[in-house]
């Protein structure tokens, strides 16, 4: 759970208000939330889970970090009975299980559009939000006052909601989705009102962090009270079909620098003094549809298969390999030129990704270029 703290790490009172709030409704949880600063202290990692278990979306965006995880990719090589198969909702009961016994607290559904997913209850359900903090992500365009109430009534506890211009016309471009961003401006309202707790979130392409346009979205969230989450323009995905917007280690600068003034955070953003740099495994884990499972939303290679492999080794796993577990004071994908040459050679032309243990990341492999 992300949020601004006053210089000496202390909780602000609305987000001391929110944590009491959930220690009332939902104690387990709120009790396995304040044990992860403890965790960490001993060296534990205590990894947000996302789970993509549909790629269904009504958009599909320029910027799309997903688009080489979707079917139609694949079919395009392989008969469907070759297919990879999906995880279902026993998947997802069993996984929810191991992550709790290793006192794990946190899932995102994301997607894909999460709220286009038929079975979006049940997924919930099967994470169970009395024992984890749920949160989805969103485009927003079916986040309507009725959405965002019934959300709340089943345990999501925060929405994750995508905004990438705060100029309306350049939003719907970016998105290539006429009227996104007053269905956007919308889904802020309905969540406030329905009581959810609310991120934006935002892709930084190159040059946009020195905008006055993405000042006037720092300033926007700043007034509303709203974090605002700032992805870096990686070169994956869609990406890879435009350079131009993968961002440069002066954008990352420039961000870290209006963190000093906003409620503006990346994945980078020590929080109540915890710094974890680079948070691959440490700090996030993403679970394909296949039930792969990659350090961070946009690396390509696999850590194992939820279905072939514990979530404790898996982790293991990540904690073992030297690009990923040391500590480090910058992102991986997003800023080490080695790696995102590496990761570059070797997802070159694949047919679906992620690569699967062995191909891309192994114990004894050490990622020289292909």
């Amino acid at each position: 759970m992300s949020c601004t703290a006053t210089e000496d790490n202390k909780l602000t009172a609305g987000e001391a208000a929110k944590r009491n709030d959930l220690a009332a409704r939902k104690p387990y949880v709120a009790a396995k939330l304040a044990r992860i600063s403890a965790m960490e202290e001993r060296g534990e990692i205590s990894p947000i889970i996302r789970v993509e278990k549909s790629y269904l979306c009504n958009f599909q965006c320029t910027h799309c970090s997903a688009e080489y995880y979707m079917d139609r990719h694949f079919k395009k090589v392989f008969k469907i009975s070759d297919e990879r198969r999906k995880i279902d909702l026993d998947d997802i009961r069993t996984l929810s299980r191991q992550a709790d016994e290793l006192g794990l607290a946190r899932f995102v559904i994301t997607g894909g559009e999460p709220l286009v997913m038929k079975d979006f209850d049940a997924v919930v359900e099967a994470i169970d939000p009395d024992r984890h903090y749920v949160i989805t992500d969103t485009n927003g365009w079916f986040l309507d006052p009725a959405r965002a109430r019934h959300l709340k009534s089943i345990g999501v506890e925060k929405v994750q909601l995508s905004l990438d211009s705060m100029i309306e016309a350049d939003h719907d471009n970016f998105r290539n989705k006429k009227g996104s961003y007053r269905r956007v401006m919308r889904a802020i309202d309905a969540s406030l009102e329905a009581g959810l707790n609310l991120i934006l979130s935002t892709v930084l392409v190159k040059g946009r962090a020195a905008s006055p346009e993405f000042r006037e979205m720092c300033q926007f969230c700043a007034d509303r009270g709203i974090g605002l989450y700032v992805s870096y323009a990686k070169p994956t995905g869609s990406c890879t079909e435009h350079p131009e917007f993968v961002i440069t280690k002066e954008d990352a600068d420039q961000v870290r620098e209006l963190e000093k003034q906003f409620p503006v955070f990346t994945h980078m953003t020590p929080s109540y003094g915890s710094f974890k740099g680079c948070i691959t495994v440490k700090g996030i884990i993403t679970v394909t549809s296949t039930g792969e499972v990659t350090p961070c939303p946009y690396i390509d290679f696999s850590l194992g298969n939820v279905r072939e492999t514990p979530l404790e080794e898996i982790l293991a796993r990540g904690m073992r390999n030297p690009w990923l577990g040391p500590h480090r004071p910058d992102c991986l994908i997003g800023e080490d030129p080695q790696f995102i040459r590496i990761h570059t050679e070797k997802t070159r032309g694949a047919t679906h990704l992620p690569l699967r243990w062995g191909d891309g990341f192994s114990d004894h492999d050490t990622l020289t270029p292909a």
